[in-house]
């Protein structure tokens, strides 16, 4: 007999939370399996994961040749044909010929389990498995070994393909019985797919249970009709601390929206409030938990606070989020850091992981931005709309009013995108509506060799003015293709932050949203080209002559500006010549030689400590 618990507090995901689920606007259908990317991770592999723990077992499988009973673990099938197997290359990846589901990141590569469902399933055909351990006796001479709480530790990656309690079910179970009775865990409620830990630490406590410690089952149990699949390694039995916090995850957001962005123009600019998820992963329950933190400005100058409000209790496996304002409103430009620190009533046992810090926000003078971090995959069309036109860009939270000229995006370092026309669109969420309004859109630009793996700047034809309180969509897109044009994505954002253009033969044309994804690397760039004109001494900067066709010379009017900067850029915002000017205080004259650049449109880019100018020229 089987005793099947879902409840939060039994199960420790290591690295994210729980409670996110699959966005219902992003669907996936029988037809729309793999759509034209590799699934997103985050890197997993910094996870606090045995640190400070009693082990009493552990099973690499790097030694196994056979799942049958014969090396200590047997694997079996309940219903269909898809087993857990052992493998060192991970997923086969042969069922869709774009769609990649990535290798389990195991701290021990040799040999691991998986059951791999997309290669070895089929649609419509229902998949149950299982993975079980022999006994396991953690007594000596008949003397009990263990501690006062014990968990079940492993590492993994599971993508979901439909919720929970259809299909792609994942459960953990312990039997003291020789498997007539387990009592199991289900690990698999709404995890989703994209943006997870690789590998993930999955850890469940089966001290409730009250098993034998002299005759204890481990097993793995899939429950799926062709799903994605299973990878497991570094299966242990390990101790439970008394009082161990630790933080999972922590935020920077505006009040509105809970968006994170890692590139903040100065007019757009609102105090840090902050939060953290904490979660107690011992076995006494922690009272009074809060959280401190130390934020630090480009000047390397300190503020610090501690949350005015704190959790009352958590059990074992349960977390909750704390939030901060922290009374600090950016406005010096450059990088910020800050860090993070769990605190309880309690002595914590394992400090180790008790603090975080979150370096990802830089304050510009006009770009508006939230990817971050190391590439994870490029976007090239929606699932099921392979060679139609599609886009995928940010949402972006508008405080005050402002107006935006250009955006950036960067494409994939891939040589697909080469020769692919592209362009960028703006949209506006009509909250009444509940839908997105299009703005505006640029003119097609066609994708150079140089481009790959860059930002593109594309102009729009007039200024869009945004408004405080304005939801603004900019998009990156294609038009459609195979191969087409693919846009970079990096850094893991919240759920919805992350949208696109989705146009199918079965939906029809949609704005659809990502559920957990990495933000794509589609930027605003809030400057007015519009009133970049020739000759009039605005805002410190005049050009003559212009047109120009061998040399123009840009007079600098400043008052005493340090580390001032002039660029030479072209129309998609590369930097084609750069000359530091050092300190301006007065007028300042500089000559640039033209005679490299080819016949066009250019701008003048000036930047100094505290301000950033640009003025258009047009090269004869």
């Amino acid at each position: 007999m089987n005793k099947i618990y879902t409840l939060v507090s039994m199960v420790l995901i290591g690295g994210t939370t729980i409670a996110q689920s699959i966005n219902g606007q992003y669907e996936f259908r029988a037809l729309e399996k793999h759509s034209a990317h590799a699934i997103t991770t985050i890197d997993g592999r910094t996870n606090e994961n045995n640190q400070d723990r009693v082990t009493y077992y552990s099973e690499d499988f790097d030694a196994m040749s056979a799942l049958d009973g014969s090396a200590g673990w047997t694997a079996a099938l309940q219903g269909g044909n898809v087993p857990f197997q052992l493998t060192n290359v991970g997923p086969a990846n042969t069922a869709g010929s774009s769609f990649t589901i990535p290798v389990l990141q195991s701290s021990t590569p040799t040999q691991w389990v998986m059951l791999d469902s997309d290669s070895q399933g089929q649609s419509g055909s229902d998949e149950d498995a299982t993975l079980t351990s022999d006994v396991i006796d953690l007594t000596v001479g008949g003397t009990v070994t263990v501690g006062t709480a014990l968990k079940i530790e492993f590492e993994q990656f599971f993508a979901e393909w439909e919720q929970a309690p259809n299909y792609d079910t994942l459960y953990v179970g312990v039997s003291d019985d020789n498997g007539a009775t387990w009592n199991e865990v289900q690990i698999s409620n709404g995890v989703g797919r994209e943006g997870r830990p690789n590998p993930e630490v999955i850890a469940v406590n089966i001290t409730p249970f009250n098993v034998n410690p002299a005759n204890i089952q481990i097993r793995f149990r899939w429950d799926g009709n062709w799903a994605y699949g299973w990878q497991i390694d570094n299966v242990t039995l390990q101790d439970l601390p008394p009082n161990d916090m630790k933080i999972v995850e922590v935020f920077r957001a505006d009040v509105r929206n809970n968006y994170m962005y890692s590139r903040v123009p100065q007019n757009q600019a609102t105090e840090f409030v902050i939060g953290v998820v904490a979660q107690n992963v011992g076995y006494l329950d922690q009272t009074s938990i809060g959280f401190d933190w130390i934020l630090t400005d480009p000047a390397a100058t300190t503020t610090n606070g501690s949350s005015s409000t704190t959790i009352p209790s958590l059990a074992y496996g349960e977390f909750d989020t704390l939030w901060v304002s922290t009374g600090v409103t950016p406005t010096m430009l450059g990088n910020y850091s800050i860090d993070f620190t769990v605190t309880q009533t309690e002595t914590d046992d394992v400090p180790t992981n008790n603090q975080l810090i979150d370096n990802n926000f830089e304050l510009t003078t006009d770009i508006y931005g939230a990817d971050y971090g190391t590439v994870k995959t490029a976007f090239y069309n929606w699932a099921g709309n392979t060679g139609a036109e599609a886009s995928i860009g940010v949402n972006y939270s508008i405080i005050n009013d402002g107006v935006i000229g250009a955006v950036d995006a960067e494409l994939d370092d891939d040589i697909r995108v080469v020769d692919q026309l592209i362009k960028y669109t703006i949209y506006k969420y009509d909250f009444a509506n509940s839908q997105y309004d299009y703005i505006d859109e640029t003119d097609e630009y066609l994708v150079l060799d140089t481009d790959q793996g860059t930002f593109v700047r594309i102009l729009f034809n007039s200024v869009i003015n945004v408004q405080a309180g304005d939801l603004i969509l900019a998009c990156a897109g294609h038009l459609g293709g195979d191969p087409s044009a693919g846009f970079v994505m990096a850094g893991a954002v919240p759920a919805g932050q992350v949208a696109g253009y989705n146009e199918s033969a079965a939906t029809g044309d949609l704005i659809s949203t990502l559920a957990d994804p990495a933000a794509a690397a589609v930027r605003l760039v809030m400057i007015d080209y519009t009133t970049v004109e020739e000759n009039n001494v605005e805002n410190g900067i005049s050009i003559y002559p212009n047109p120009a066709q061998s040399e123009i010379n840009v007079e600098l009017t400043y008052s005493n500006s340090e580390n001032t900067t002039v660029n030479i850029t072209d129309i998609t915002g590369k930097v084609i010549k750069t000359m530091i000017v050092g300190t301006v205080n007065g007028t300042q004259t500089i000559s640039i030689s033209l005679n490299d650049l080819t016949t066009g449109v250019y701008f003048v880019e000036v930047i100094t400590n505290d301000s950033k100018e640009v003025k258009k020229f047009v090269k004869k």
